[in-house]
C-alpha cells in the first residue's frame, strides 16, 4: 500500500516538473521580444538579435533564439526593409512560432548597413602600400596590376587600417595570393583572401650602345632606365657604380639590361706585364724584376717568372706594379 502510494506522489511531482519549466523546443514562457523599427549592422547577415531586444532565461536558450538567421544585411551604404509577414515566416520556420504570440512585431523593420565597398582604385592602393612597406629594398616598386576577390571588400567604419600579408618572395613579383585584413581600433573584424598580380619597377643599368667583350664601362656607355624587373633575372644591375670601372664577360647589344654576371673587376696585372717580384719576412727584403704568366687582380695569386733565374713562383698581387712571392 506504501509503495502505491509513494509512485503516485513521484509520478505526480514528475508531471509538475515538466509542465512548469520550459522545454527548449517550447521557449515562449520565458523569452520575451521586443522588436526595433530601425537598426544599423555592420555583418554581411541579419539576426534576430540585430532587429529585437531579447530577454528571459536561461541563457544559453536567449543566446540560441538570438542567433536565428534572418537574411543577409543589404550593401554598405544601402538600406532594405523587413516586413511582419517575413519575419513572423523566419521565426515560425526557424522553431520559435510560438514566440510570435506575444511579440510586438511592427509593420516594417528598416536595416541600414554600415561601411562602404572599397573601390578597385583604393583596394590597389591599400595593397600596394602595404606592399612598399613590407618591401626592404626601396629602389624597387611594388604596382599590383590585376586581382580577383571572391567577395565584396568591406570598409567598416570606426577607427580602420589594413593589414596585407603576403608570401615571403612576393617581391620577385607574378601572381601570388594575399590577405587583407581589416582592423577596427586594432582589433581584426574581417580577412578578405585575393589572387593578385604583381610587378615590380625599378632603375636598372642598361648599355647605351654596343659593349664588346673585355671593354671598360665608363659613363658614356651606361644610363639607368625604369624597367619592370619581373621580366628579368635576378642579378640586374640598379646603380651605375655597379657597372662603373668594370669590364664586360661578354659582349652585349645598346638598350640590353646589364647583369652582374656581365661585368667584372678588371685585372690590376695582365699576362707579360713586367713587376717587382717581392720576397720578404721580419729579418730581410728582397726584390727582382719579374713576369706575369697570366692576369690577376688585387688579393689574387698568380704564376710569374723571374726574369733573371728564368724560374717560376707563385705570389700574391699588391697592386699594379707588384706581386709577393710566397716565401
Amino acid at each position: 500500500m506504501i509503495n502505491s502510494r509513494m509512485l503516485k506522489w513521484v509520478f505526480l511531482l514528475s508531471v509538475f516538473l515538466l509542465t512548469s519549466y520550459p522545454l527548449e523546443g517550447a521557449p515562449q514562457s520565458t523569452i520575451t521580444l521586443n522588436f526595433k523599427p530601425q537598426i544599423a549592422v555592420q555583418g554581411g547577415t541579419i539576426y534576430l538579435e540585430d532587429i529585437a531586444t531579447i530577454q528571459g532565461s536561461p541563457r544559453s536558450l536567449v543566446e540560441k533564439v538570438g542567433r536565428v538567421r534572418i537574411e543577409n544585411s543589404p550593401l554598405p551604404g544601402e538600406t532594405s526593409i523587413l516586413s511582419r509577414a517575413f519575419l513572423a515566416s523566419r521565426i515560425e520556420r526557424s522553431g520559435f512560432s510560438a514566440l510570435l504570440a506575444d511579440a510586438g512585431i511592427p509593420d516594417q523593420i528598416e536595416v541600414k548597413r554600415l561601411g562602404r565597398i572599397l573601390g578597385e582604385a583604393e583596394l590597389t592602393r591599400i595593397v600596394e602600400d602595404g606592399l612598399q612597406r613590407a618591401l626592404e629594398d626601396k629602389r624597387k616598386t611594388i604596382k599590383m596590376k590585376e586581382f580577383q576577390v571572391s567577395e565584396k571588400i568591406i570598409a567598416p567604419p570606426g577607427d580602420l587600417s589594413w593589414e596585407v600579408k603576403a608570401p615571403d618572395r612576393f617581391y620577385q613579383g607574378g601572381n601570388i595570393s594575399l590577405s587583407l585584413i581589416a582592423q577596427v581600433d586594432g582589433q581584426k573584424v574581417h580577412e578578405h583572401r585575393l589572387q593578385a598580380h604583381l610587378e615590380v619597377y625599378a632603375d636598372v643599368v642598361i648599355a647605351r650602345s654596343y659593349l664588346k667583350r673585355h671593354q671598360v664601362v665608363s659613363e658614356k656607355d651606361v644610363q639607368l632606365t625604369h624597367k619592370n624587373i619581373t621580366l628579368y633575372p635576378p642579378d640586374v644591375l640598379m646603380d651605375l657604380e655597379e657597372a662603373l670601372g668594370r669590364r664586360m664577360t661578354l659582349a652585349v647589344n645598346g638598350q640590353e639590361v646589364l647583369r652582374k654576371s656581365m661585368v667584372e673587376v678588371p685585372p690590376l696585372v695582365k699576362k707579360g706585364d713586367r713587376v717587382i717580384l717581392l720576397i720578404e719576412n721580419p729579418s730581410f727584403k728582397i726584390t727582382a724584376l719579374g713576369e706575369t704568366q697570366e692576369e690577376g687582380r688585387e688579393g689574387e695569386r698568380i704564376k710569374v717568372v723571374n726574369i733573371s733565374s728564368k724560374k717560376e713562383a707563385n705570389g700574391l698581387v699588391l697592386d699594379a706594379r707588384t706581386v709577393r712571392i710566397d716565401f
